[in-house]
Formats: structure tokens, C-alpha cells, sequence
């Protein structure tokens, strides 16, 4: 690490007396040095201001390094909590928790992310249909993820593969089912993950459920897993009740053997690169996360029709509540009387007149009502104040504000990192989460409030204290369970996996660390080396191997060459020996290398050539080696097996050696290499020259191998 210079190492009576050493030289005339001298006194000025520059220079501190951060771009990351994924269930049919509710892991409370129905464990069991054989399967819960390995479209999927699915209870009309998968990853090339990037799935698959007239479609509203690639929810939403399957048409009976209400997955087109592994399956799962919410600001648009809003919540439904509407003068007026009612679609609030557009809901924990007045603001700069609680989720706080000279009017505030970009009239705060304080402008940059100042939004995060271990989260909060009306022995909740992601704020010195990381790494394709590396990470790809060509080596038929294309030999991972470039797998690549390369600059991707070889050899072995026909056969199979770049040339030399050096090896009497495949030469000495994008492949080996005497 190269040592850090230090800037002030100069005392004002240092450089005045070297500037007075220097008026000889510069200034022969100049003869009176004395203090009383004008010139003595301006040179004792600017002695000064030098010594004041050097110190000032020398000041690199905390603030600094952040400003030098955000010219880097870069931002420090706020306080994140842990998440996990919970099994919720219950004994009453049909009944759910709506989102929000605390679960706790001792006295550590997650929330959950989204409405849990207590129907869940209905799933019994299926099986899988490759076309050809049946592989029966039983799941309970999520308890038992990683004891399942079912490959549900079998070991090569074709399309007339199916995954079926017995639920032992049925479900309403347009009721909305939810199944959560993990998917194996246990393959020796990692499949890369998916960022923001679009991505197009290797497969089609219809998901379609049992009716008296046959099977039926689902309606798909999310699917987390991108086609059975990744582990998540899958949300499917019906459009009828379903059948027993002794109601149902009678091959249907025949093929399903087993009663119960049944939905399936079919494999339409497309190809997988690695068959979809299944190593946990359940109906029952929530997603939850490490926080407790005291306060939320929504803005929601207005039923046109019935002039309601509607959240679903537990604190929607149970909490305390405002709504304020836009005025003409650009602020929000709180409205006075809206009703709340509980719908089928959550919690509606009622508007007592005909609204349109969007309004603002204010909803907050009872015991929240007095810590949610922050302050009264008084209109002097740098207003900064302290918060009750520490631990603030950065996006989850949101404060509103009275305007100055109009306290029926309010504003939201922006929160930012910083006021270097802020004006005069920005309504804009910092919220620092490691003191617990929110801090207003200067009124030169940032505007100061005058007025009430409201907590509209609140939640806190234990950060990695919520990293909890798999089977903690075992409780409902006992308030919330009551809001809910159940009572203790109606639901049963766990975590089978850790609870992980909760991190504290990022220290500067990480956050360096993160940017020079930034910097070293490539995002954009210039040189063959950044073609190779940015197809080998194309999002929810799994790349074995590839090679981009040489423009040389790639020559038009009158002899020129293309020099703006730049052609990548791709070989995806596979089961298969012969590994094809599927065409979801080449729309992929393309579109993710369109959006890096160079301006100009096109793109062309091929599929690997694979040449048969086969090898004809006679040897003679060492006395006693009765094993020296399987030593031969392992050593030439790791030689070809071992990892081939594109194009390159199987050498004679190379495999006679590999041979002849082999303990068990006396002699090696003739060797002969035979190869089948496109564009393959033969070289003078026996070499096999490949294609640009030939792989070779031991597709056969003969050994007469005799033992010498």
C-alpha cells in the first residue's frame, strides 16, 4: 500500500524565512528585509495563506471521503434486515393472515410480506411423467427440502412430459394458488443469477388443473422461478372450482390412479440445458422480513367508481388512520371522516364525497400516536432532531411536514443523502440511522420547516441481529393473533431455513473496497477477452465453455474479412455430450451482448462442432500389470475429457506420449487417430486440425494390448 504524504509539513516561519532567502536571487535591488518593509509584509501575508492552504489540505476526513465517493458514483448502503421464508398453516379452511402480521422468533418479530392462507398443507404428493415412465413422489411441507430430488420432466424433458400434482382438499372459484419450489442448483457450472436484465425462459409450460371436462388452464400471475430454473413462488390464479378425481373424465381416472384434485404442468417447446431438480415443495410458505413498522405513508389511487381506497394489511385494518387529499395549491389537506370497512379485496376506507385521482393514507400503531409528532419546526437552519428509536430502515421512513403560514396544508419531504444538490425552496431532510436523527437544510441549500412535523413512515431493523437459525420463528405476535381473531391453537408457524441478509450500514472503508471492485470489473465489450467474460456471465445461463474467433480466421469467400463482427463459439452446459446452442440461449446472449458492445459493432454467435475420434492402438505392457488395459483407457479418456479449447488440434506427439509414459507401457507398436466431423484437416504428422469452433470428442478407442515376456 503506497504511504500516504503528508501536505502540512511546513510552519509559517519556515516559508517566510524561504521566500526571504530568495530575494537576493530574485530581486538584487531589494536590500531592506526588515519587518517594517511593505514587500516584508506581503511576503509575510502570503506566508500565511500557503500555511492556511497546506493545513486545509490536509484535512481528509470522513466527509471528504464520502463526497469522493459520490463522484465515484457510489453510495453507501443503508441498514438492510434479514429475510426468510416461513411455513404458515392452520386448522380453519380457507382462512388467512393478512400482510403485515409479526411473527417472532423469541422476541425478534418479522413481518410478513404478503397475505397467508391457513389452507396451506393440502399439497399430499404427485408424480413425475417423462412420456414414458412415472415417478410417484410424496410432499409433506417444506420440512422435508432437500430430502426430495424429483426431476420432474425426467432426465432428457421432451415436450410430452407433464408434472402432476395431488391436493387433497379443493379451492374456491378464482381462488389464487401459490406453490414455493426449491430448485437444485447442485451442478458442476453455476447457473448465473438473474439481475434487472430481461430474459427470455428455455421452456414454455402451460399449467392446467382437473375439471369434470377435462384439464383445464391456469391463469400464471407470477412465476418466480422463470420456468422451473430457480427456486421461489409460483402464483396461479383459477378460473373454476376443481373436481375430485373420481368425477373427472375416465382416462383421466385410469392415468391419475390416486383420488384428489389435481393440477399439472406440461412441457410445451423449448429445451432445458440441465433437467428441472425439485429438493423442496410447499403450498404453505410466506415470505417474511426482520422489521417492526410503527408507521406507513401510501399513496393509492381513488376507485373511480366507488370512490374507496383499498390496502391490505393488518395495520391497514387494525391501526389508526388519516387521509389527505391534493388541493388546488399543490399540498395535501387532511380529510375528515373516512370511513374504514373490511372488503374482500382487504381494508376499503370510504371517502365521504365523490374523489378522483390519488390521495394519501396515514396509517400507525396505536401506541405510536404520541412518538409520530416529531417536532415543531421553527424556521432556523440546521434544524436537527433526535428520533426515539434507532435502527431506522432508510426506505421505509417518511415524514410530512405543515407549511409555514398554512398549517391545514402539508407536504411530504424528500429524503437525500446530502443537500449539495438541494435549493433554497427543496423540501429535503437527511436521516442519519446510525444516531437515530433527521437534519433539515440551511435555507440556502435545503428549505427549514416551520410547523408541525409528522412521522408518516417508521420501521426499525435489528440489521444482522435478525439473522436468525432455521426453526426460530415459531409464534404469532399474541396482539396480532388476536386482531386476527384466532386464537393460539389455530395456527403453526416455523422457519425451516436460516434467516439471512441483515446487515448494518456500510462503513466507508467497505464501500471503497465495493467501488474499486466496480472499477476492475468489465461492462462492456471491446477486447475478445471482454466477448468471453460477459457471455460467461449472461444472466440465468449456465456456459461451459467459449471462445471468441479471430476476425482472421474468419474470411468472406472473396478472401476479405468482416472486421466489425465479432463471432463467439458458445457451449452451453449440458447432461449431453453433445452440447447445442438452444435458441432461447442464443436470444439471451445476443441481447445481453447488444446492450455492451461497441457502437458499429455486430455480434455473431456459433454452435461447437464436435469431431468423433477414435483411437486404434497396439501396445505392449509391462510384465505382471494385469490392469494395464484400463490404466491406458483412463489416462487417454482424462486427456480428451480434460478441458479442450475451441480449434485446438488433437496432437499425435501429445497422445503417444500420454501413452508411452505410463508405468505399465513398454512399447507402443502403432497408433493410429481417426476423426469425423466438418472442417477437420489432417497435418502431416498425423495431427487432427479442428474447425475454428471444433471440439473433440473420444468417441471410441480400440487397445490390443499383449504382454511382453
Amino acid at each position: 500500500m503506497l504511504p500516504i504524504p503528508v501536505l502540512d509539513d511546513e510552519g509559517f516561519r519556515e516559508i517566510a524565512e524561504q521566500a526571504r532567502s530568495m530575494i537576493p536571487r530574485l530581486c538584487p535591488g531589494w536590500t531592506d528585509f526588515n519587518y517594517h518593509d511593505p514587500g516584508i509584509t506581503f511576503l509575510e501575508l502570503f506566508a500565511f495563506l500557503k500555511e492556511s492552504q497546506q493545513y486545509h489540505l490536509d484535512q481528509i476526513g470522513p466527509r471528504n471521503r464520502q463526497k469522493y465517493l459520490k463522484l465515484l458514483g457510489m453510495v453507501r448502503q443503508h441498514r438492510s434486515p434479514a429475510r426468510a421464508a416461513a411455513a404458515v398453516s392452520g386448522s380453519r379452511a380457507w382462512a388467512g393472515l393478512p400482510e403485515g402480521v409479526r411473527l417472532l422468533a423469541g422476541k425478534i418479530p418479522f413481518e410478513t410480506l404478503r397475505a397467508a392462507e391457513l389452507s396451506g398443507g393440502r399439497l399430499q404428493g404427485g408424480f413425475a411423467w417423462d412420456g414414458r415412465r412415472r415417478t410417484d413422489f410424496a410432499a409433506d411441507t417444506y420440512a422435508e427440502a432437500g430430502k426430495l430430488q424429483l426431476e420432474v420432466f425426467g432426465r432428457e424433458p421432451r415436450p410430452e412430459a407433464a408434472w402432476y400434482l395431488r391436493f387433497k382438499a379443493g379451492w374456491p372459484e378464482d381462488a389464487t394458488l401459490r406453490l414455493h419450489l426449491r430448485v437444485s442448483q447442485d451442478w458442476s457450472v453455476r447457473r448465473n443469477p438473474l439481475g434487472e436484465e430481461e430474459f427470455s425462459p428455455l421452456a414454455e409450460l402451460a399449467w392446467e388443473m382437473l375439471g369434470r371436462e377435462g384439464w383445464q388452464p391456469l391463469e400464471v400471475l407470477g412465476d418466480e422461478t422463470w420456468g422451473l430454473l430457480f427456486s421461489g413462488d409460483i402464483l396461479l390464479q383459477t378460473k373454476a372450482s376443481p373436481c375430485p378425481a373420481t368425477e373427472a373424465p375416465e382416462e383421466e381416472r385410469t392415468f391419475l390412479r390416486d383420488n384428489g384434485f389435481w393440477i399439472r404442468v406440461r412441457l410445451i417447446r423449448g429445451s432445458y440445458d440441465v433437467p428441472p431438480v425439485i429438493n423442496g415443495l410447499s403450498d404453505e410458505m410466506v415470505p417474511v422480513v426482520q422489521r417492526e413498522t410503527a408507521a406507513a405513508c401510501f399513496r393509492l389511487p381513488v376507485e373511480a367508481e366507488t370512490g374507496r381506497l383499498r390496502q391490505n394489511s393488518l395495520l391497514a385494518a387494525a391501526g389508526e388512520y388519516e387521509v389527505y387529499l391534493p388541493g388546488q395549491d399543490g399540498f395535501w389537506h387532511r380529510l375528515e371522516g373516512a370511513g374504514r370497512q373490511q372488503g374482500p379485496a382487504g381494508t376499503e376506507f370510504v371517502l365521504p364525497r365523490t374523489t378522483t385521482g390519488e390521495a394519501l393514507l396515514l396509517i400507525w400503531r396505536s401506541g405510536f400516536s404520541r412518538l409520530r409528532h416529531l417536532a415543531l419546526g421553527d424556521g432556523f437552519p440546521n434544524q436537527t432532531y433526535e428520533l426515539a428509536e434507532k435502527g431506522q430502515i432508510y426506505e421505509s421512513f417518511c415524514l410530512l411536514a405543515a407549511e409555514m403560514d398554512q398549517p391545514v396544508a402539508w407536504s411530504l419531504w424528500e429524503r437525500v443523502e446530502d443537500f449539495d444538490a438541494s435549493g433554497p425552496e427543496d423540501r429535503h431532510y437527511i436521516l442519519d440511522e446510525e444516531k437515530g436523527t433527521v437534519t433539515f437544510g440551511d435555507c440556502h441549500r435545503g428549505l427549514a420547516p416551520e410547523g408541525e412535523i409528522l412521522i408518516a413512515g417508521q420501521a426499525v431493523t435489528l440489521g444482522p441481529g435478525g439473522n436468525v437459525k432455521g426453526g426460530s420463528i415459531r409464534e404469532v405476535h399474541p396482539e396480532d393473533l388476536a386482531l386476527c381473531g384466532l386464537a393460539p391453537g389455530d395456527i403453526e408457524v416455523w422457519n425451516p431455513g436460516d434467516a439471512a441478509g441483515g446487515q448494518e450500514r456500510e462503513s466507508l472503508e467497505e464501500c471503497f473496497r465495493r467501488c474499486r471492485q466496480l472499477l476492475r470489473r468489465t461492462n462492456r465489450a471491446v477486447t475478445y477477452d471482454d466477448y468471453e467474460r460477459l457471455v460467461r456471465q449472461t444472466p440465468g445461463l449456465m456456459i461451459s465453455n467459449c471462445k471468441a474467433v479471430p476476425v482472421s480466421r474468419l474470411p468472406r469467400q472473396d478472401g476479405s474479412l468482416e472486421e466489425n463482427c465479432v463471432t463467439v463459439v458458445v457451449e452451453p452446459y449440458s447432461l449431453r455430450q453433445e452440447r447445442s446452442l438452444s435458441p432461447a440461449y442464443a436470444a439471451n446472449i445476443l441481447r445481453y451482448l447488444d446492450e455492451r458492445r461497441m457502437l458499429g459493432t455486430k455480434v455473431a454467435l456459433l454452435a461447437p462442432e464436435y469431431v468423433d475420434i477414435t483411437i486404434y492402438a497396439e501396445i505392449l505392457s509391462q510384465p505382471h500389470y494385469v490392469d494395464a488395459r484400463m490404466r491406458i483407457q483412463a489416462a487417454v479418456a482424462a486427456f480428451f475429457q480434460g478441458g479442450w479449447e475451441f480449434g485446438t488440434p488433437v496432437r499425435y506427439s501429445a497422445l503417444y506420449g500420454i501413452i508411452d509414459t505410463l508405468d505399465c507401457v513398454q512399447r507402443i507398436e502403432s497408433l493410429a487417430i481417426d476423426a469425423q466431423g466438418k472442417g477437420i484437416t489432417r497435418g502431416i504428422n498425423g495431427d487432427v486440425i479442428l474447425p475454428h469452433n471444433g471440439l473433440a470428442v473420444l468417441k471410441n478407442a480400440s487397445y490390443q494390448v499383449r504382454s511382453a515376456e
